[in-house]
């Protein structure tokens, strides 16, 4: 039997804005913010669409949610993981070229209302189980393209494991680095 972790972990940089979901910013300052963070060296892998991307996703987070009876306060989520994943986030990592800063919050403050989860990041979920060329097709699992109320994402890890090294050495579970959770509630109001 797998356990859960009791806690989810947000990771930031040290000096910027803690909490702030970049969809939910104009169009304007959400290009600019992102722009700075390509040229600075961080998240070279931004591409061009990645804004209207990204809004896609949360657009089908939001609705997926919705659809489970949830009625979120915010329409764009913030974004923790389910327990933590120093290795993935930290210094020279996939995020950022220096050791982030984690606020840890334990799931005990969240209603089911307040939090859902996806198994992996919500964007490659979501990608795995659309695509049509057959390149996700190694990778694609039935958790991908769903969105877990806290109820169900205990049952997932109890069938799946949480995801823990693997994709480091199996093919298989490439994408899956860590389950992300949607915290709807937190309203930090503010650009970024």
């Amino acid at each position: 039997m797998c356990e859960i972790p009791s806690y989810i972990t947000h990771y930031y940089d040290a000096g910027s804005n803690i909490l702030k979901d970049v969809c939910s910013q104009p169009d304007e300052v959400a290009e600019e913010f992102l722009s700075n963070l390509k040229k600075s060296g961080k998240r070279t892998w931004l591409h061009p669409g990645y804004l209207e991307e990204r809004r896609r996703v949360e657009a089908w987070l939001y609705d997926e949610f919705v659809k489970k009876g949830k009625k979120p306060y915010l329409k764009n989520p913030l974004y923790f993981v389910l327990g933590e994943n120093d290795g993935f986030f930290q210094k020279n990592g996939f995020f950022s070229d220096v050791n982030p800063v984690k606020l840890q919050l334990p799931l005990s403050l969240f209603s089911s209302d307040m939090i859902s989860f996806t198994y992996p990041d919500s964007m490659p979920s979501l990608a795995i189980a659309t695509d049509t060329t057959g390149r996700a097709d190694p990778y694609r699992k039935p958790i991908h393209g769903q969105v877990f109320t806290s109820e169900e994402i205990i049952e997932v890890v109890q069938e799946y494991g949480m995801p823990g090294h693997k994709w480091k050495t199996e093919g298989y579970w490439r994408y899956d680095r860590f389950i992300e959770a949607q915290v709807w509630i937190i309203d930090l109001s503010g650009s970024l």
